[in-house]
């Protein structure tokens, strides 16, 4: 599994339990993006053991177009993209400085239509009741897939 940095960062370290998983995560500073090409790089070394993406929409911004590689290559990775519309843990750091947010929010393509385009799976949930259908739906994918879940950056 590859973590990017983010919020999502902070709840995964919170619940995943791990039973023996391999975690990459970066440094932090200034190494947002880390998550997928992570993922890649983690592919690459064994393409035959399961990979896992968890990234944030910011993260996965940053290097979005490595999907296309991905594709090419066959690459089995499972991308869980955590989408709140903002850098949101920038937010908060901002908010705790008692600054006011300023340029944090964020204008997303729909990801699932995105990874469909790039020759992926591309999956969405938005609700609770949505995510375990689509968890499925993402392992059960042939090749490079992508979940694109709609979180709320207040809730993290």
């Amino acid at each position: 599994m590859t973590v990017d940095v983010g919020d999502h960062a902070y709840s995964f370290g919170r619940y995943f339990e791990s039973t023996g998983q391999p975690v990459l995560m970066s440094g932090y500073l200034g190494s947002i993006g880390f998550g997928y090409p992570a993922a890649m790089g983690a592919w690459a070394a064994d393409p035959n053991r399961p990979v896992v993406a968890v990234t944030g929409d910011g993260g996965f911004g940053q290097c979005l177009a490595e999907l296309t590689t991905a594709v090419k290559h066959g690459m089995t990775i499972k991308h869980v993209l955590l989408d709140n519309g903002a850098l949101g843990k920038i937010s908060k750091e901002q908010l705790a400085g008692h600054l006011p947010v300023w340029q944090t929010s964020l204008v997303n393509p729909d990801f699932a239509d995105f990874a469909r385009s790039c020759g992926a799976t591309g999956l969405t949930a938005r609700t609770p009741d949505e995510l375990d259908d689509a968890m499925r739906e993402l392992f059960a994918a042939d090749g490079p897939a992508l979940l694109h879940l709609h979180t709320d950056a207040t809730l993290v």
